[in-house]
């Protein structure tokens, strides 16, 4: 017999070497189809991605990056240097991508609520 099992995202570390990382900063369907299941509006309680990156995937990085936040339609959040390398150019694939482990950090969708509903207030 097999339990149910909590859906999770999944937050790529790649996705913080390219402008267009993350599904190009735009929620994820999992998210959106969560959202739906619970009968929450996704347009009142906006993804955050944001938060999710600082919490739970930039503390498992091995590496030594440092982040900047960008204000833009695409990825907002993205590292800027790798073990003291600038890697900006990486962004816009004008430049080898540095290997980031892990790969990816798993995260459950009660916690991507949790800082949902922490962001909306």
């Amino acid at each position: 017999m097999t339990g149910a099992t909590e859906p999770y995202l999944t937050l790529d570390s790649g996705g913080l070497l390219s402008k267009w990382g993350f599904n190009d900063g735009d929620p994820p369907d999992v998210w959106l189809d969560y959202c739906a299941a619970h009968g929450i509006d996704d347009t009142e309680v906006a993804f955050p991605l944001v938060e999710l990156v600082r919490t739970f995937l930039l503390p498992r990085i091995e590496q030594t990056v440092t982040v900047v936040e960008i204000g833009t339609a695409h990825n907002p959040i993205r590292v800027d240097t790798v073990d003291g390398v600038d890697v900006t150019e990486v962004w816009f694939g004008r430049a080898p991508a540095p290997l980031l482990t892990p790969d990816e950090v798993d995260v459950p969708m009660t916690e991507v609520l949790r800082l949902a509903l922490a962001k909306a207030g």
